[in-house]
């Protein structure tokens, strides 16, 4: 029985000794052109963190800006980001974009309106001017002889 239990304890100081350390580094503080992170000395398994782009640049579509602490073996290390910073538009592009369109359809609709006004009067200005024979001229055309 005492021995069952020293060969217990043995084991479980053995597989003690083999653990990894639950805590890793902290991560580069900065990426390519990223702000600089808010790094703490240890880190446990699975945490993450995400770096941002400085300002003047955004995050490319289809890079991630995580990154996490992963157990690779017997030793905690930090995934690499695919995280890609590209010079940022203004916003003026696609802004610029819209108010086309909408400029576009506001002068279509001035047009149709303006055309429909003018329409309008000069179906007025031809009623005035009425253009029917007058008494006399229908007598004119009526005589016979």
């Amino acid at each position: 029985m005492r021995l069952r239990l020293l060969s217990l304890l043995l084991i479980v100081k053995v597989c003690r000794l083999n653990t990894v350390s639950p805590d890793v580094r902290p991560p580069l503080s900065h990426w390519k052109l990223t702000k600089p992170l808010n790094t703490r000395e240890i880190y446990q398994e699975n945490e993450s963190l995400r770096y941002q782009c400085v300002d003047g640049y955004v995050r490319k579509a289809g890079t991630s800006n995580l990154i996490k602490c992963k157990r690779i073996g017997q030793v905690l290390q930090w995934t690499l980001p695919t995280l890609m910073c590209i010079h940022g538009s203004t916003g003026k592009s696609s802004a610029t974009a819209i108010y086309a369109g909408v400029g576009g359809v506001v002068v279509t609709i001035l047009l149709v309106a303006a055309f429909g006004v003018l329409m309008f009067w000069r179906r007025k200005r031809m009623q005035r001017l009425d253009l029917s024979p007058t008494p006399d001229e229908i007598m004119q055309m009526n005589v016979v002889t």
